[in-house]
């Protein structure tokens, strides 16, 4: 006997058969979180931190506490990272882009540290071309508490983008998204240099993948 419940087309059946359930394969069908006001739920698409190059502009290996090293970042140094659209991103929703990061002066530093970001995108499967890039950044105050965990986050896509950030409704399963994060601008003082540990963006996920592994992902 079929399962039925109304999670706003989030789950339009859910079907038993053998040892397994079957969902439909529509766009915005998946598994929400929260009963009283169901939501797809977030999830990351990981960036870690590799320089890919050495000298100008990359930045230090440095010592950040203990013998624990991290990437130092001064103004303008950079890394890169591609960040790849998976099979359960709810199409249409925004993506937000975010880096950790953090200090390990003693000095109590007050200030605003700037990240910038330069990123390009394109549909997969032979498409469409890379996007002409656009560059923008997050400014965020710095907390006086030594090796204190910050997240500097900011929207990347909308419906409605601005000429800095992505449209929402291009973005698929396998889209690629180039991303160049350096350090824009550090007004901390007594001078600090802060370290970058993670770069992240934030998505909605369906949480089941597409019935194609190719466009179209739902016939």
């Amino acid at each position: 006997m079929g399962l039925f419940r109304d999670f706003t087309k989030a789950v339009t059946t859910i079907i038993p058969f053998n040892k397994g359930i079957a969902i439909s394969k529509d766009q915005q069908s998946g598994i929400k979180v929260d009963v009283d006001s169901p939501e797809f739920p977030w999830f990351d698409m990981e960036g870690p931190v590799y320089v890919r190059s050495v000298g100008a502009n990359s930045p230090s290996y440095n010592v950040y506490r203990g013998t624990l090293r991290e990437f130092q970042f001064g103004v303008n140094d950079q890394v890169e990272h591609t960040f790849h659209v998976p099979h359960d991103y709810v199409m249409g929703s925004d993506l937000y882009i975010h880096v950790h990061w953090s200090h390990n002066s003693a000095n109590t530093p007050s200030g605003l540290v700037t990240w910038g970001f330069e990123v390009s995108y394109a549909k997969g499967h032979d498409q469409a071309p890379f996007s002409t890039p656009f560059t923008f950044g997050v400014a965020q105050s710095a907390n006086p508490v030594q090796y204190q965990h910050m997240i500097a986050e900011v929207q990347l896509s909308s419906l409605t983008p601005t000429a800095l950030q992505l449209d929402s409704s291009l973005i698929e399963p396998d889209g690629l998204i180039m991303v160049r994060t350096y350090l824009l601008s550090n007004t901390m003082s007594p001078a600090t240099e802060p370290f970058a540990h993670f770069v992240d963006i934030h998505y909605k996920s369906t949480n089941i993948g597409t019935k194609n592994k190719v466009p179209d992902f739902w016939t």
